[in-house]
């Protein structure tokens, strides 16, 4: 007698194909389904093999043990790490990757400020530091002097994913990349310079979109205030800081920070720690107590959780042993004697930076670094009650700066030692793509101005912003050469701005301002020096002091505003003084660009005044023309017509 299991009839349940299909895929997906061997902080602890053969401990800097965990959080969206100089996030990072190479493949795309970095940081941490030191992972490596075929410094394959590195200096490179495991350091270092690709941390965040569950981690110290990528970053996620309990008084947690340091400077060795709570002087191994022997859950956020993790960390969780030989105070003599170098240095603004950034891991304050500038409200009620332009005035330049909706055309006069005249600033609304715009722009340039004593000044020269809408630019100065208008007609030129240490105010070479558009490069930095100097100038009885500037009253508020929004940053790069302007709060500059532009215009022009004066002086006068109604308020996008 057969012990097979009879089926009846009624006992089999029909079901559909697309059913069928499904099951067999749910089937497939669970026989299939990944499933990790080890735990990713167990990983780093039992797998990963640090350079000198030893295992990596979470208790050596307990700080890291929740950034690494975060990759890894299928809540979080991204992690950015704000650490000081040398405080382990390289190592979170490559433990992250160590681990997704072993247990958990996938695409890795690692982006470096350039492909040069990205090659040294293959080669000596990613190698160097993972690949070669962990038996596991040796495969990939370049201990031996073997590799698999295909990869390459910049390209490694393992079964089941890769690893690109891309240098921010070449966005071309990632057009075809795609993963579901970014990594960017440095980004602070990734330079600012808009290429025809786009911004090119943008364009690596995009790389990652296909995918699901694509992890990404940021990393880097901070640099300038308001510049700062790694900075914009912590503050869109829950920003979380380090605490540590006093171990004199036990009261509440607080983050450990320079500001806290106490020293002689004729002996750093007896640096302390002043507890904020009860003022109590700690010692170096008390600091490490505090930063490393009370636990792995002491990161407190700032913000609320919304998908995005961060975290700051300054030097005071220092991990790593000194020489208690040389330093006797430990790590807090290090800092100590930093800072006494610092302010004692030959350039103490340029090393305090360095001590802010890379030990506080905190971006600069340009304000700190800066000369202040101008103040505008003494620029506004130093205006002038004049309407035609002066007797004095033999010269006449326009700016005009091109905005999507609209274009800003300013026009000064100027005379003997560049002393000039504000005459008009003027907002032609339209944007920036249609031609009725650009016919009211023909209609502006053509403009006559008055001259007290009799005759007028037309235009000597004007520079067009060429930088952002090149195109439109290019199609308006085409026009100006096919329809030729009298007196504008080859006094019309495309320009661009080059924010550049040593760059002359105007180039005079003709260059290319972007594709097929030709002009002149003016050098913004060493222009709007000048222009500083000269808002700062007072008028003195019986005396015309060099480059002065003047403005009417049809020069509101709101532009003597935007002539002096930017600060002056300085900073030292071979030796020599760099000064820089930043507009750290992204307001708008309409009015010092425009001033910048007609010093370029002025300085463009090869004149000889004597000649200028005495072509005016025979000049035929014609009837006053009214000026024109311009508004001293803003409205809609720019000042009113």
């Amino acid at each position: 007698m057969s012990n097979a299991t009879t089926i009846r009839p009624h006992e089999i349940r029909a079901i559909s194909r697309s059913s069928a299909v499904e099951l067999r895929a749910r089937i497939a997906a669970r026989c299939y389904a990944f499933s990790s061997l080890v735990p990713p902080e167990e990983w780093a602890q039992d797998i990963y093999r640090l350079p000198t053969g030893g295992r990596f401990r979470w208790e050596f800097a307990p700080y890291t043990r929740a950034m690494f965990k975060s990759i890894f959080d299928p809540n979080s969206i991204e992690t950015s790490m704000q650490l000081f100089s040398r405080g382990l996030k390289s190592t979170v990072i490559l433990l992250a990757i160590g681990y997704v190479i072993d247990q958990a493949p996938r695409r890795i795309l690692s982006l470096w400020p350039t492909n040069g970095q990205g090659e040294k940081w293959s080669k000596d941490n990613l190698c160097g530091e993972l690949l070669n030191c962990t038996p596991a992972l040796s495969y990939l490596g370049n201990a031996t002097g073997k590799r698999i075929t295909s990869n390459t410094l910049l390209h490694k394959e393992f079964p089941g994913g890769l690893i690109d590195i891309f240098g921010a200096n070449s966005p071309g490179d990632m057009r075809r990349a795609k993963g579901s495991f970014l990594y960017a350091d440095e980004i602070d270092a990734i330079g600012t310079e808009q290429t025809d690709e786009g911004d090119q941390l943008a364009i690596f965040n995009k790389r990652g979109d296909e995918y699901p569950d694509t992890i990404r981690v940021f990393s880097s110290y901070p640099s300038v205030q308001g510049l700062s990528r790694i900075n914009a970053r912590l503050k869109d996620s829950d920003h979380n800081e380090w605490h540590s309990t006093c171990v004199e008084c036990g009261g509440e947690p607080f983050v450990m920070h320079r500001n806290q340091l106490r020293y002689d400077i004729a002996s750093p060795e007896g640096a302390r720690l002043e507890c904020p709570r009860c003022s109590a002087l700690l010692t170096d191994r008390q600091r490490y107590d505090m930063a490393h022997r009370q636990g792995y859950d002491n990161w407190r956020p700032r913000n609320a959780f919304r998908g995005k993790r961060g975290y700051q960390a300054n030097a005071l969780l220092w991990p790593h042993p000194v020489d208690e030989k040389k330093y006797a105070g430990g790590w807090l003599q290090c800092i100590a004697q930093q800072e006494i170098d610092a302010k004692q240095s030959d350039n103490p603004r340029r090393s305090m930076r360095v001590l802010v950034n890379t030990v506080d891991a905190e971006p600069w304050d340009p304000t700190e670094d800066s000369e202040k500038p101008p103040e505008w409200r003494e620029i506004y009620e130093a205006r002038e009650a004049y309407t035609d332009a002066p007797r004095d005035a033999l010269f006449l330049t326009a700016f005009i700066d091109v905005q999507l909706n609209r274009l800003e055309c300013g026009w000064r006069a100027w005379g003997r030692n560049e002393e000039s005249w504000g005459l008009d600033h003027v907002v032609l609304d339209g944007h920036v793509r249609t031609a009725d715009v650009w016919k009211s722009l023909r209609k502006q340039l053509s403009r006559k101005f008055p001259r007290e004593g009799g005759g007028y000044l037309t235009l000597g020269m004007a520079l067009v912003d060429g930088g952002h809408f090149a195109e439109d630019v290019y199609r308006f100065m085409q026009e100006l050469s096919t329809n030729p208008m009298p007196g504008v007609s080859g006094k019309c030129r495309a320009s661009k701005g080059v924010g550049q240490a040593n760059h002359p105010i105007i180039d005079r070479k003709w260059k290319t301002v972007a594709r097929n558009l030709k002009g002149y490069h003016i050098g913004t930095w060493e222009a709007k020096d000048r222009i500083y100097e000269r808002l700062k100038v007072k008028a003195k009885d019986n005396e015309t002091p060099e480059g002065i500037m003047h403005f009417n009253q049809r020069f509101g508020e709101e532009y003597c505003q935007q002539l002096t929004v930017e600060t002056v940053a300085i900073s030292y790069e071979r030796g020599e003084e760099v000064r820089k302007y930043l507009n750290a709060k992204q307001a708008r500059n309409e009015a010092i660009d425009i001033e910048v532009g007609n010093l370029a215009a002025f300085r463009l022009h090869p004149r000889n005044m004597d000649a200028l004066e005495d072509e005016l002086e025979n000049q035929q006068p014609i009837n006053a023309v009214a000026p024109p109604q311009t508004a001293a308020v803003m409205r809609g996008g720019g000042w009113g017509l």
